[in-house]
């Protein structure tokens, strides 16, 4: 070959485009997926996978802990072959002693029990190591570390953390209360200085962005989705058939746990008499719950879609929180109706009335229920309409969507530090 033709032969040949480097930290690996706040960092870590060199940091915390044990051998099969994955010893188990010992410290112990030194150690060292242009902190146990010299720091909020324990402190009594005002105050203080540090801050809505901005963040919304999935049949209802209710999510999780008693104790007799109802729950079941004949707890399963085939409707009575509801995006793609309170569906594209139905009392959220049923039995077009509104509204919140215009921020931001 001459000369000429191994220069025309090295010019055909691609060069391989070099990828910008993300570190990605989070407090506890997305497994299992039975949490909107897993879902949310498992969708994010993978699909920017897609477009970063990916180095994925979190805790192996003990099986006794809260946050549950994912051993590294199970990560390294459930996550994509790409990731690199590091982990590092984190929290054991004693939940009381350790919340009664964090009264005396200036950290709260929600955040202030991932504060761990082997976390701060290895993220200096991958920062200085690896370069990376972008540093990705999927929620406040691991932003409190950063941040880090030479890179785009990204604080992604699952919510404003404090307003959940506002709701804490108005719901609860005796000590609960007590300990979750002085939670209240330490977390505040915590998110208004990440805030203020972070390049970037990721909300979920446009109520959290607003208060993220009032206290110095710089803030873009990577709003909450759901997987595409092909919608549903209308459902259809006989006279005489039980009003299928599903409810999906963590009811290990207060305002979850709160919500649902709500539900059973106050709407549940509003409906008895008049319309038959089965109300199936899905997600982490609570140390207990006032239970009610009609009510089933599947616990985690694997797969949420069987019980969306087979429900009416889908209730949100979520009563404080913060952040968006994952359950409101996923059941409205399935083309499921959804009856929620105001909290419930707080933050989201959608409209009252117009793609689901609002009630933020006992009363009005049986009276809705009980129109839905009407509805159905009859085959109202109306019905029909509203679903089909519904699936349109959320169209941009599929995760495929948020992912690529937040890995285009990132690519874009990312130049200043290659």
């Amino acid at each position: 070959m001459t000369q000429t033709q191994e220069l025309e032969s090295l010019q055909a040949e691609p060069k391989p485009v070099k990828r910008p480097r993300l570190l990605f930290c989070a407090r506890r690996p997305p497994f299992p997926l039975v949490t909107g706040a897993r879902i949310r960092t498992h969708r994010l870590l993978s699909g920017l996978a897609e477009s970063f060199e990916t180095t994925f940091v979190t805790f192996e915390h003990d099986p006794a802990s809260p946050d549950g044990h994912v051993a590294l051998e199970r990560l390294e099969r459930l996550l994509p072959s790409g990731i690199e994955i590091v982990t590092v010893p984190g929290s054991a188990g004693g939940k009381r002693l350790r919340q009664a010992r964090s009264l005396l410290r200036h950290r709260s112990w929600e955040y202030g029990r991932y504060q761990l030194k082997a976390m701060q150690t290895a993220l200096t060292l991958l920062s200085e190591q690896l370069q990376p242009q972008v540093i990705h902190f999927d929620d406040l146990g691991v932003a409190q570390f950063g941040p880090f010299a030479g890179a785009l720091n990204v604080y992604s909020a699952h919510n404003v953390e404090y307003r959940v324990l506002e709701g804490t402190i108005r719901n609860s009594r005796g000590p609960r209360r007590w300990f979750a005002h002085i939670e209240r105050r330490k977390v505040e203080r915590l998110e208004r200085r990440v805030w203020k540090t972070m390049s970037l801050s990721l909300a979920c809505s446009e109520l959290d962005a607003d208060e993220m901005r009032s206290g110095g963040a710089r803030v873009v919304i990577c709003p909450n989705g759901s997987d595409p999935v092909d919608a549903l049949p209308v459902p259809r209802r006989e006279a005489d058939e039980p009003l299928r209710l599903l409810f999906v999510g963590a009811v290990d999780y207060r305002p979850n746990q709160l919500g649902l008693e709500w539900f059973i104790s106050e709407v549940l007799p509003e409906l008895r008499g008049q319309v038959p109802v089965a109300v199936d729950v899905v997600g982490a079941p609570p140390r207990k719950l006032a239970g009610a004949a009609e009510v089933v707890l599947h616990g985690r399963v694997p797969s949420v879609q069987p019980f969306y085939e087979r429900a009416h409707a889908v209730i949100v009575p979520v009563l404080y929180g913060s952040g968006t509801r994952l359950k409101v995006i996923e059941a409205m793609a399935y083309r499921r109706p959804v009856v929620a309170t105001t909290m419930g569906a707080e933050g989201l594209p959608i409209r009252a009335g117009g793609d689901y139905f609002q009630a933020d009392d006992p009363q009005a959220f049986a009276g809705a229920l009980r129109r839905l049923a009407r509805q159905m039995e009859l085959r109202d077009p109306q019905l029909e309409r509203m679903l089909g509104d519904a699936r349109t509204a959320i169209e941009p919140l599929l995760w495929p969507r948020i992912v690529n215009q937040l890995t285009s921020t990132y690519l874009e931001s990312a130049k200043a530090f290659a």
